[in-house]
C-alpha cells in the first residue's frame, strides 16, 4: 500500500488520493489524521474501538450488533481493522455522498455475506441491528420491509431493487440507514 505515514504525518500519496476522492481539502484531512491517530495510535482502528465509538454516539440503545455490520463496510480490504484511508472514504460517503453512494454504501451493508443480494435473513440481522441501537425493537419490521423491495418476489433484494425502494420512499430510507439519511 505505498509508503507507510510516520508517527506524526500523513503521506503525500495518501493525502492527494483523499483529496480527490472526498470532499475534504487537504487542511481538514490532515485534521481527521490527527484526531484518528489520536483514538487510533496504531493507525487501525479495531472493531471493540469502533463499537465503544458507536455507542457512545447511540447511548441509550445497544449498538453492538449494528456497529459490526457498519465496520465491516468500513473495513474494504476485510483486514479486520480500518485504517485512516477507509475510514475518511466512509465517513465522506456517509456524510456528503450522493444519494445514490449513500444507498450502494448503505447495499453493502446489508449484503451480510457480500453475495450481491440481500436474503431475509441478512435483512432481519441488520434490522434488528438498527432497532437495537435505537433502543427499541423490530416487531416484524424487517419481513415488512423486505417485501416492500424484493420487487420480482424471488426471495432476494438486488441493489438496483434496493436502490429504487429507498428511493421512492423516505421512510424507508430514514429505517433502513438512520445513520446516513439526512440530506
Amino acid at each position: 500500500m505505498g509508503n507507510k505515514p510516520s508517527k506524526k504525518d500523513l503521506d503525500k500519496d495518501t493525502l492527494e488520493f483523499l483529496t480527490k476522492n472526498t470532499n475534504f481539502d487537504k487542511e481538514a484531512i490532515k485534521d481527521w489524521y490527527t484526531g484518528f491517530k489520536k483514538d487510533c495510535p496504531s493507525g487501525q482502528l479495531d472493531p471493540d474501538t469502533f463499537v465503544s465509538m458507536y455507542s457512545q454516539v447511540f447511548p441509550r440503545g445497544n449498538a453492538e450488533e449494528f456497529s459490526k455490520h457498519a465496520f465491516r463496510t468500513f473495513d474494504t480490504d476485510n483486514s479486520g481493522t480500518i485504517d485512516f484511508t477507509e475510514f475518511l472514504l466512509a465517513l465522506h460517503v456517509t456524510s456528503a455522498g450522493s444519494p445514490q453512494d449513500k444507498l450502494r454504501w448503505a447495499f453493502r451493508m446489508y449484503d451480510v455475506d457480500g453475495n450481491g443480494s440481500i436474503d431475509m435473513q441478512e435483512m432481519q440481522k441488520v434490522i434488528q441491528g438498527v432497532y437495537q441501537m435505537l433502543g427499541s425493537q423490530d416487531k416484524g419490521r424487517a419481513e415488512e420491509v423486505f417485501k416492500k423491495m424484493d420487487l420480482d418476489s424471488d426471495g432476494t433484494v438486488t441493489e438496483k431493487e434496493f436502490m429504487k425502494a429507498c428511493s421512492t420512499d423516505k421512510e424507508l430510507m430514514n429505517l433502513l440507514t438512520p445513520n446516513i439519511a439526512q440530506s
